[in-house]
């Protein structure tokens, strides 16, 4: 990219490096990525290594005129520090705040669910928990429906990779997890990590990543993206976009024809002798109303599955056997590319090629975290990915046309992944 200067030294709160004529930021302190143009990365850089006058700012970045609003936007997001002259600079990290505690006393927990699960050959104990803050007993009713509706969403997801071994004399599980749903909040806990928050989609996010990283050790979870992971033998794709793409009852499909499951929420992402390779966590799909004729022909037990959770979210779980999983070994496990798929009714297949930063700005729309491990290491071999393997919008109103597309494109990806993968 030659319209930016090099890149300072990291500050420890912002990863940043340029990709085409951007520059992708990740900062730590609000775990938020950003995709800045030519322009405000220039503004971003002349503050990344030094303390800068305002009337020298605009000149020293070659920033264009919106970099007043630049400044503002970046200041109501914390990144901006300011000394007793006025000289600007990318703030620090700041000092975090305590861990959020748990409802007191133990006796006011209530187990409502519980789920054990197996995953990378490891046995876990998933809890649902109703509780009180002041350590009362709860009461019915005192959960909202939409908290529990999420909550009881979650543990339907579960069920895609429900230990088969569990049983009256089972081995105790490896190790646990619990979702803890209060009046004002919802907590997940796994040991000493603990998260509290209003947002149950936050909630159900965490309890997934705290799972994989119990979970796989070698290579560790590194990036989280929402979206699908369907393999075949010569290696596996990623399926990114946001809510309402398809992504759903085309993974159940595909599994259908012949794909391997990785995942339909949340795909992980791990790096090791420079490889990317899919962690699976193939849980329950879930499947909207809308999904139901589709996928009669491959699934004719769907419409016969219960409900679970409420409103706009409310479908119903499809989970899969174990021999329909992807296995987490050898050349299926490979990210070969990343797909963004888009059904559109009556449609016919259409597929163009994406840059590196037109993928990048598709991840971030469809949402993607890092890892507790994960650093400037992790997100180097991210972007690399990124920048290396193949990258398609497709448009499709068949599945059976899409399913043909996805092979071809991954026979062709699977020509050009380096040697000896």
């Amino acid at each position: 990219m030659t319209s930016l200067p090099p890149a300072p030294p990291d500050t420890g709160r912002f990863y940043f490096r340029a990709v085409d004529d951007t520059l992708f930021v990740f900062d730590d302190v609000s775990e938020t990525a950003h995709l800045l143009n030519a322009a405000a990365g220039r503004l971003f850089l002349s503050l990344s290594s030094t303390s800068v006058a305002p009337e020298h700012l605009a000149e020293q970045a070659s920033a264009g005129p919106g970099w007043r609003d630049c400044l503002a936007r970046w200041t109501d997001f914390g990144w901006i520090a300011r000394d007793g002259s006025g000289r600007m600079r990318l703030r620090d990290r700041p000092v975090r705040d305590g861990e959020p505690q748990a409802p007191s006393g133990a006796s006011a927990e209530q187990v409502i669910a519980h789920r054990r699960v197996r995953l990378a050959g490891r046995s876990f104990d998933i809890r649902l928990i109703a509780a009180t803050d002041d350590g009362a007993v709860p009461q019915a009713g005192q959960i909202p429906a939409e908290r529990l509706a999420a909550a009881l969403r979650v543990m339907a997801f579960l069920d895609g990779f429900a230990d088969p071994m569990c049983g009256p004399g089972s081995p105790p599980p490896d190790d646990g997890l619990d979702l803890i749903l209060t009046p004002q909040a919802t907590i997940v806990r796994c040991g000493p990590r603990m998260l509290r928050t209003t947002d149950e989609a936050v909630a159900a996010g965490k309890l997934r990543l705290w799972l994989l990283d119990l979970a796989y050790r070698d290579p560790r979870p590194a990036i989280l993206i929402h979206g699908a992971a369907l393999a075949l033998p010569a290696g596996a794709m990623v399926l990114a976009g946001v809510s309402e793409a398809g992504k759903s009852t085309l993974s159940a499909a595909l599994v259908a024809r012949g794909w391997r499951f990785g995942t339909d929420d949340s795909v992980a992402l791990g790096f090791a002798e420079g490889r990317a390779r899919i962690l699976p966590c193939p849980g329950a799909i879930s499947l909207k109303p809308g999904s139901l004729a589709p996928l009669a022909p491959f699934h004719p037990g769907l419409a016969a599955l219960p409900l679970v959770g409420a409103g706009a979210k409310q479908g119903r779980y499809l989970a899969l056997p174990p021999h329909l999983h992807l296995s987490g070994r050898g050349a299926e496990s490979d990210v070969l590319g990343f797909i963004f798929p888009r059904f559109l009714a009556g449609a016919p297949t259409r597929v163009e090629a994406l840059s590196p930063s037109q993928a990048l700005l598709g991840l971030m729309e469809a949402e993607f975290d890092i890892g507790e491990a994960a650093g400037a290491p992790e997100l180097d071999a991210f972007l690399d990915l990124v920048e290396t393997v193949p990258r398609h919008a497709v448009t499709y109103g068949d599945l059976g046309e899409m399913d043909a597309t996805l092979r071809d494109l991954l026979a062709a990806a699977a020509v050009q992944a380096p040697a000896g993968r």
